[in-house]
């Protein structure tokens, strides 16, 4: 049984790889790329391959949140306490709002859908 991933979701998680490899490349360059690239690979297969492309999105959103949010959340900080450059705000800002929606989509769509069989 597999859980496939909706086009919608699909989407957004690319966005969401992709933003996050754009914008974390200044900061950590080789681990921002390598991180996004589960969420843009696991986008791009789970069309073709369901659970190989579901898992790599998964695993891609676990680790994508657990450098994103914090360090996203500390260039807001140090930003906003007196940084003048409003495009790493911008950029941390949305990075950090991304991986919230991609989580929340991933999230919501694993509970409301029902499984089907692997035929």
């Amino acid at each position: 049984m597999i859980m496939i991933v909706s086009t919608k979701t699909r989407w957004i998680v690319a966005a969401t790889g992709c933003t996050t490899a754009i914008t974390g490349i200044p900061v950590l360059s080789w681990l921002s790329a390598f991180v996004s690239g589960f969420l843009i690979v696991g986008a791009v297969l789970a069309r073709r391959f369901p659970r190989t492309g579901r898992d790599l999105i998964w695993f891609g959103a676990g680790l994508t949140s657990l450098w994103v949010i914090p360090v996203g959340i500390g260039f807001l900080y140090v930003s906003l306490k007196g940084g003048r450059d409003p495009r790493i705000i911008a950029a941390a800002l949305v990075s950090v709002l991304l991986v919230v929606a991609c989580d929340t989509a991933l999230v919501k769509e694993a509970f409301g859908q029902r499984l089907t069989t692997d035929d």
